[in-house]
């Protein structure tokens, strides 16, 4: 059963407080239409991106009976629904509901995994399909005439079924994904880097070096000075295929070049440019 982080303060946070007057309605009925909006996203919007759905289909979602427009409106006033580059997405969805849909997809390769590592140890049996055409796979050496001075046949070693196993199923694009956002430090556009990556369909080797990738440029002075001021936009990220930069040199601190004169400060790491 799918379910969303409620906070206690929701109720009388002051953005709830605005949604209820724009609506003339009471908090809990402003209480309910936000639940109503995020247990509807959870099928629907899994990216909190809105921007496929119009007004009405909102209203529907919230169970709102007046003007579909005037909610639409109230909830991005309000600081619920946020207006991006990328469209309307719900606000700080990753806080209600992404991080479930993460752990769900991790448990959901966990379990695979698992089941996988049985099967190749042994513990979990091999069935049958049962059809006449597997049954007829090994020798009736029950039926067959004794023939004297022969010898024993009857173990017929060369026709033993072995244990098959199956290779552990490949994580989905959406599960990929997923991981991969969760890692990625800035968070905008994800309905269209999630477009991005569907096309990509990384392979494991490649997933691996995507993430390594990631990891590693995170750390950079780049990415971590002026609190992620130049960490590029995802979108641009991977449409630039930027886990292929070549590893980059960090200067010497203080502008010193490898003589030792001073030189005009720089950045401490070239091949990066402002956040789009």
């Amino acid at each position: 059963m799918a379910w969303i982080e409620s906070h206690q303060e929701l109720g009388q946070h002051p953005k709830t407080k605005k949604l209820a007057r724009l609506l003339d309605v009471q908090l809990p009925t402003a209480v309910g239409y936000l639940h109503f909006i995020w247990w509807w996203a959870l099928n629907y919007a899994q990216d909190g991106s809105l921007d496929r759905y119009e007004a009405v289909d909102i209203a529907d979602a919230a169970v709102y009976d007046g003007d579909p427009q005037r909610l639409l409106d109230a909830l991005i006033d309000s600081g619920y629904i946020d207006k991006t580059d990328a469209g309307l997405m719900l606000h700080d969805w990753d806080e209600y509901a992404g991080k479930l849909l993460e752990k769900r997809a991790k448990d959901r390769e966990r379990k695979r995994t698992a089941a996988a590592e049985a099967r190749r140890a042994g513990e979990l049996p091999q069935t049958s399909d049962g059809t006449p055409t597997e049954r007829a796979r090994l020798p009736n050496v029950h039926n067959q005439p004794t023939i004297p001075n022969q010898p024993n046949t009857t173990n017929i070693t060369e026709h033993t079924v072995p244990n098959q196993t199956n290779p552990a199923p490949s994580a989905t694009a959406a599960e990929t994904f997923a991981e991969f956002w969760a890692e990625y430090p800035k968070k905008v556009g994800k309905a269209k880097c999630s477009d991005v990556w569907k096309r990509l369909k990384p392979k494991p080797e490649l997933f691996e070096k995507i993430m390594t990738a990631l990891r590693t440029q995170k750390q950079s002075p780049q990415w971590t000075k002026e609190n992620g001021l130049y960490i590029p936009n995802p979108l641009t990220w991977l449409n630039q295929k930027r886990w292929e930069d070549e590893p980059l040199e960090i200067k010497p601190e203080g502008g010193a070049s490898a003589n030792g004169r001073s030189k005009k400060a720089e950045p401490a790491v070239t091949g990066f440019h402002a956040a789009e």
